[in-house]
């Protein structure tokens, strides 16, 4: 067993449905901060600059951030000391706090990830920190809001991971895209004066 205790930070990007899973051990729900103007979400996602800077433009947006900075250390904080509680007869000793909080964090993205219950395979010594941000469909908000959560200034010693779940999706789908195709199908059977069947639905 090495000395030193490895905290583990992964923060999630996500749509509000299906939840993660395993359920993280935070959960945030940004589906209260109003969305990006549409005029950017249709040619971007939350990882670029124009939608941060327009998000981080937004109190609302601004606080829920530094709360959830604030919640992360607390909860980290604690999932040490236990660690190091039940791991005193053994050896293991708490990560150093860093005096300068600006020490950046070792930091790793993982785009479109396939199954958020893949975490990564550690050492006895790691204390981990799953933590799940949600919008509606997890392309803008979450997504912007986990980019830059995971820029803040974590202690150096916290490994960092950031994973979008729901990029790689479609941003319209089931109910939803059925019931445009609906409303398509019968505009274009007013146009070319086909009535028949135009209010089966």
């Amino acid at each position: 067993m090495s000395d030193l205790v490895q905290p583990i930070l992964i923060i999630y990007s996500h749509g509000r449905s299906p939840p993660l899973d395993p359920p993280p051990e935070l959960k945030y729900d940004l589906r209260s901060i109003s969305n990006p103007p549409k005029a950017l979400r249709d040619v971007s996602d939350g990882r670029s600059k124009p939608i941060r800077e327009h998000l981080l433009s937004e109190p609302k947006f601004v606080t829920k951030l530094e709360a959830v900075e604030r919640d992360i250390r607390e909860a980290m904080e604690s999932k040490i000391a236990e660690f190091t509680s039940k791991s005193k007869d053994e050896g293991a000793v708490p990560v150093e706090e860093q005096k300068d909080d600006h020490n950046e964090a070792q930091h790793i993205d993982v785009e479109d990830a396939e199954s958020e219950s893949e975490d990564i395979q550690g050492s006895e010594n790691e204390v981990l920190l799953r933590v799940g941000c949600n919008c509606a469909l997890g392309h803008h908000r979450s997504v912007a809001f986990v980019c830059e959560l995971a820029q803040r200034p974590w202690p150096k010693a916290w490994h960092v991971e950031v994973v979008h779940r729901d990029l790689g999706t479609k941003r319209s789908g089931g109910a939803r895209a059925r019931q445009k195709a609906s409303w398509k199908d019968r505009a274009k059977r007013r146009d070319t004066g086909d009535n028949s069947n135009l209010y089966d639905d």
